[in-house]
């Protein structure tokens, strides 16, 4: 029988040897040196964090030792990967998350949440689903889950004071369920994620082509409305089994607590003033950045919010985060982002990233929608290795090229493939509201994997039919032929 145990023995072992036969092996025909030990590495991180052969943390820190070790990148480029924004972001974000979670403030919106969306299991995951994903359309998807996690956190506690509480039963797809919406959600609104606005920029910076916000949203939105229920569906009926059933047990449970809960300290109304302004200032940075000539962003924002939190008393000698409380925050989390984010930018200025990208001449040939589904297809599991950003910078200029080739509009390549960027499921390293929720210690890698690898397929299929029939229909653009934004120059190369 294999074991968890057993699992991880093979995978230690068998993630050494495959490194090492890359080692000692030459690299294929267009590919040096530097991009074949870095798929060493990635590959050795792979199946590390698969079987879980150490914990997943400290495979994250793989490429603060093998990078410089091989001689692949300097120890301080390597390094800087570990205090990216997004790093910081995460930080922050987690500081707050722990202030609320001290002060009582994370169970009275909880309890709020839970009268509005019912006691039913279900209903509860649909009605977290909702209000991550309309948040995650105007603030980064990072911002919405950290904000979203304390709450869920909260509202998990509450549950597991019935007596046939389960993992499986509701922690595990709600957790899934608020990160995947967050990502989904962002990919309604071209400011939604980074992804978007990094084709848009690619647009219009070397071709002098812009999509609008609106013109964004009516093909993202219908994405999302499409999406949001079927992941609903598959992780409460599918994979799950989530019961649909009132909850009499939790009902008189919230009633107690609502009876019990009292005013609020004024702790809980420091922390829920602060988290207030966070969340305000993430949802209108752009306007406040705009209207004041500043340079605020997410991770200032985060980390502006932490501070305050240390630094406005609550009460004699008291504060409304102590060190105590915030050391609790799960650090190992941010190792795990930055090792991602090390083998992203590994990935990219190796030319690795590029190297699997020319496979696309071996697509020629093929049906025209069976093309698009397989760049679909490519995106989404990459993506599960690198940054949805990266990716998308990496790629776009390559399926362009490729769409040109083939004399079809790149557009129902980019718009698909970019929108797919953000339906990375497996991994915890895949996208940062993975990466979030996989630090509330109340998941498995595995449990990732077992619902994310299906709903990879799914949302490929639906984001490559939805695009496609909306860029035909409501656009009205021609699939066939080169549109007159590509100039000849293009043409020609």
């Amino acid at each position: 029988m294999f074991t968890k145990d057993k699992i991880s023995i093979f995978g230690l072992i068998f993630g050494f040897v495959i490194f090492s036969l890359f080692i000692i092996s030459k690299p294929p025909e267009g590919l040096d040196k530097v991009a074949w030990l870095t798929a060493a590495v990635a590959i050795l991180m792979t199946i590390w964090w698969t079987t879980e052969a150490v914990p997943i943390y400290a495979t994250g820190l793989i490429p603060l030792v093998l990078f410089p070790l091989l001689g692949l990148f300097n120890i301080k480029v390597v390094s800087a990967s570990y205090a990216h924004p997004l790093v910081l972001l995460f930080l922050g974000g987690f500081i707050i998350a722990s202030a609320m979670e001290s002060s009582g403030l994370h169970k009275r919106i909880a309890l709020k949440i839970l009268g509005i969306s019912g006691t039913s299991p279900s209903k509860i995951i649909a009605g977290f689903m909702f209000t991550t994903a309309v948040l995650s359309m105007w603030v980064s998807n990072t911002a919405s889950t950290i904000m979203m996690l304390p709450i869920a956190m909260s509202v998990i506690t509450i549950f597991s004071k019935e007596n046939d509480f389960n993992k499986n039963n509701f922690t595990i797809p709600l957790l899934l369920a608020i990160a995947y919406s967050a990502s989904i959600g962002g990919a309604a609104t071209i400011i939604g994620t980074p992804t978007n606005i990094m084709l848009a920029s690619i647009l219009s910076d070397t071709y002098q082509y812009d999509i609008g916000f609106i013109e964004w949203f009516m093909i993202g939105f219908p994405i999302v409305l499409v999406l949001l229920p079927v992941v609903w569906f598959f992780l409460n009926k599918i994979t799950f089994k989530v019961s649909s059933e009132k909850s009499l047990a939790l009902e008189k449970v919230v009633l107690d607590l609502n009876e019990g809960i009292g005013k609020a300290s004024k702790g809980e109304k420091v922390v829920a003033v602060i988290f207030f302004l966070t969340a305000i200032l993430w949802i209108f940075r752009k306007v406040l950045n705009n209207y004041l000539n500043i340079s605020l962003n997410d991770t200032s924002i985060g980390i502006m919010g932490a501070l305050m939190l240390f630094i406005i008393p609550t009460g004699k000698r008291e504060r409304a985060c102590n060190w105590e409380t915030a050391n609790k925050i799960p650090w190992g989390v941010l190792f795990l982002v930055g090792g991602g984010i090390a083998l992203s930018n590994a990935f990219k200025s190796s030319g690795l990233a590029t190297w699997i990208g020319s496979f696309s001449s071996y697509l020629y040939g093929l049906d025209i929608y069976i093309l698009i589904l397989i760049s679909v297809f490519i995106i989404i599991f990459l993506t599960e290795l690198n940054s949805n950003t990266a990716t998308v910078a990496t790629f776009t200029p390559i399926l362009i090229f490729f769409a040109i080739g083939l004399e079809i509009n790149p557009i129902f390549f980019v718009i698909p493939t970019t929108i797919a960027a953000s339906c990375a499921f497996m991994l915890p390293i895949a996208t940062p509201p993975n990466a979030v929720v996989f630090g509330s210690g109340k998941l498995d890698i595995k449990d990732m994997i077992r619902a994310g690898i299906s709903l990879n397929i799914i949302s490929a299929l639906i984001v490559s039919f939805v695009s496609i029939l909306i860029l035909n229909v409501v656009f009205d653009y021609e699939l066939l032929g080169v549109p007159n934004w590509i100039t000849e120059t293009e043409i020609n190369k």
